[in-house]
Formats: structure tokens, sequence, C-alpha cells
């Protein structure tokens, strides 16, 4: 069941219901440690990719919170918290994917939200679940795009920009 609840998790953050996956995530990791079933080690990188994707675009605190909110629920509570997943209706278009200033990335902006908040590049690795050199790739890119230099240059343009 636990690993049914993750898959269904990290659906409904693909769709952007990211209150709903917290919640499932949440009530999955208590059900884990009461049963004593850690998470595959097979599962674990994915599932860090997806949560940790899903925490940036929600943002942390209401993140956080939801996951909180699901701790206390059983796994059959969490998914009554929104009923049925909503299916894309055959012949209508997906969405537009959201956009980002500069023609910064998702992985960009993800990046940059995290960097802003004066983390160290092996800190940010871990929070995305990338490596530091991937982390370095992207600053390069994001620098390049945004026209700046260094990083408290990158910092104040998130600022200013209203991205943190």
């Amino acid at each position: 069941m636990a690993f049914w609840a993750e898959i269904l998790a990290a659906a409904v953050a693909a769709q952007g219901n990211h209150a709903w996956a917290a919640h499932l995530w949440g009530a999955v990791e208590a059900l884990r440690e009461a049963i004593g079933a850690p998470l595959p080690l097979v599962e674990r990188a994915p599932y860090h990719r997806v949560v940790a994707s899903s925490r940036t675009q929600f943002g942390e605190k209401d993140f956080d919170t939801a996951w909180a909110e699901g701790r206390t629920m059983s796994p059959e509570q969490a998914l009554a918290t929104q009923g049925q997943v909503a299916l894309p209706i055959p012949g209508e278009l997906p969405s537009s994917p959201p956009t980002y200033p500069n023609g910064l990335t998702t992985r960009e902006f993800e990046v940059l939200r995290v960097v802003a908040q004066g983390l160290t590049n092996e800190q940010v690795a871990e929070r995305l679940v990338i490596s530091p050199r991937t982390v370095d790739t992207h600053l390069t890119s994001i620098y390049s795009k945004i026209g700046v230099s260094s990083r408290s240059a990158a910092t104040r343009y998130a600022i200013e920009h209203h991205l943190v």
C-alpha cells in the first residue's frame, strides 16, 4: 500500500497538487515507520528527487505543514483529502509549462531559489537531489541568462524579481 500511495503522490504532484502529495507522503512515512518498512534503497533517489521538486514548487513552509498534517493521517484519510486524481480529458491539450524570467528552465529556477536562500552548492545538491557539479553547471547557465557574474548578484536578482 505504501508503494502505491507514493506513486499516487508523485502523480498528483506532477499535476500541481502539492498539498495532496505532501499529505500522502506524510501519511506513508508514518505508516512505514509504524510497520518498520523503510523505503527500499532502489526507490530512494527518485523518491527524494520528486519530493524535493514538489517542496520547491509548493514552497517549503506550506509543503512541510501539509507533510506534518499527513503524518497524523492514515493513508486512507490522506487519500480522502482530495478524492480522485483529475485525469486529462481525451483531446484536451495539456496546460502549457510554467515560464520563468530570462528563459530559465524549471530546474534552473529551482536552483536559483535555493541558492538565494544562502545555501552552498553542496547543500543545494542535497536539497534538490543532484550532484554539486550539476549545481555548478546550472549556476553557470543561470549567471549567463540573467546577466550576472556572482552568487550575490544572482541572489539580488532573485530577491528583486520576487523569486524567493
